[in-house]
C-alpha cells in the first residue's frame, strides 16, 4: 500500500530482516534507498530522502522558465 501512496518508489519487506525499504525510482546523480522498522518511520524516511535529493540538485537553465 505505501508504494501506492507514494509514487517514485519502490517498496518492499525484508522478512529475514524484519524491516522495510524503500528504493527510488526516478532519476537521481546517486542510489538512493531507505528503511526502516516500520511503514510510518519508512515513509518520514521517504520524504527526507526527497527532500534532500530536491535541495542538492544542481539548477537545470530552462527548467522552471524565466520570469518576464
Amino acid at each position: 500500500m505505501l508504494d501506492q501512496a507514494c509514487s517514485g518508489w519502490a517498496v518492499l519487506y525484508s522478512l529475514s530482516r524484519r524491516r522495510f525499504f524503500a528504493f527510488c525510482a526516478w532519476p537521481s546523480p546517486w542510489p538512493v534507498i531507505v528503511s526502516d522498522d516500520t511503514t510510518d518511520g519508512l515513509e518520514q524516511r521517504m520524504r527526507e530522502a526527497e527532500t534532500l535529493l530536491i535541495l542538492h540538485m544542481p539548477p537545470v537553465e530552462g527548467r522552471l522558465g524565466r520570469a518576464a
